[in-house]
């Protein structure tokens, strides 16, 4: 008789347990929550320089490697890293009304940042609700994040233009002569001194190719989609494809290589430089 209850206990448990093999659950605690604690995250995109210049082209490219910590169902903290390019160019036709002949160019820019990051829809949902939501709950809602942060910046350059004075040639062969205001291309730079043969002492400027700012805020948001999360068996992590947009905020004038001064030697600028960063990556969670 044992036997026969045991053999037909067996038997229905059997559907229960091949529909659970065919959900491929995820595994939770007693509270439903999803056990992966950590998201490492690498990727790469470009990135848009804003600063002094009147710029025609400010592209760049940078890659990215992050890593988070889940302290409570939405909320991270977690690491930052990213190496680069930022880049601004102005218009260089002398004849436009909006004529900027500055650029910069830097050999690279590195920088590292602290962030916190919210998930909202993971505050309202546990993982075991979540397996039974619509693919819309799955793939976006859980996975959209805003996050902000503060860090710094190393900036290393490569090219930048400090000429005030442009000559070009005219199309029926004449010299245009163009200069622009020299405080115009003020930058990050070490006062110099020199005596002359008569002995005064003639100050000037050594321009530095590497500077340091802080970033604050960093803001962005984005949206990280799991790929097999729900397609295959796991234990232990699983993969998403993140798609992020940064703006980061210099609390200096360095990003782009000018401080530009006024007639008077004050600082000419109304903002900060900034720039944004937007990426695609990939993410293991575990």
């Amino acid at each position: 008789m044992h036997l026969k209850k045991i053999l037909s206990l067996g038997l229905i448990s059997i559907p229960f347990l091949l529909n659970a093999q065919a959900l491929k659950c995820p595994p939770v605690d007693a509270y439903g929550n999803a056990n992966q604690k950590f998201d490492l995250t690498m990727g790469g995109g470009a990135t848009w320089l804003y600063g002094d210049i009147n710029h025609e082209s400010n592209l760049g490219y940078a890659g990215v490697l992050k890593l988070d910590y889940k302290l409570y169902k939405g909320l991270y903290i977690g690491v930052e890293g990213q190496l680069g390019r930022l880049r601004s160019k102005g218009n260089d036709n002398p004849l436009d009304q909006d004529w900027d002949p500055r650029y910069v160019i830097n050999q690279f820019y590195a920088t590292g940042l602290i962030n916190a990051t919210v998930y909202p829809y993971r505050f309202f949902i546990n993982e075991r609700d979540l397996f039974r939501a619509s693919g819309f709950e799955k793939y976006v809602l859980n996975g959209f994040h805003v996050s902000i942060g503060a860090g710094g910046i190393f900036n290393n350059y490569a090219k930048v233009n400090r000429n005030s004075t442009y000559r070009y040639r005219a199309n029926d062969g004449s010299e245009i002569v163009q200069d622009i205001p020299p405080g115009t291309v003020n930058g990050p730079h070490e006062v110099t001194e020199r005596t002359d043969a008569n002995g005064n002492v003639i100050t000037g400027k050594a321009y530095k190719r590497k500077t340091k700012d802080v970033l604050f805020p960093v803001v962005s948001a984005g949206v990280a989609v799991p790929l097999n999360k729900y397609s295959s068996f796991y234990r232990s992590g699983y993969y998403s494809l993140v798609v992020n947009t940064q703006f980061a905020f210099s609390q200096g004038e360095d990003l782009d290589g000018y401080d530009p001064l006024d007639a008077g030697g004050l600082p000419a600028s109304k903002y900060n430089d900034m720039y944004n960063f937007t990426s695609i990556g990939l993410r293991y969670t575990f």
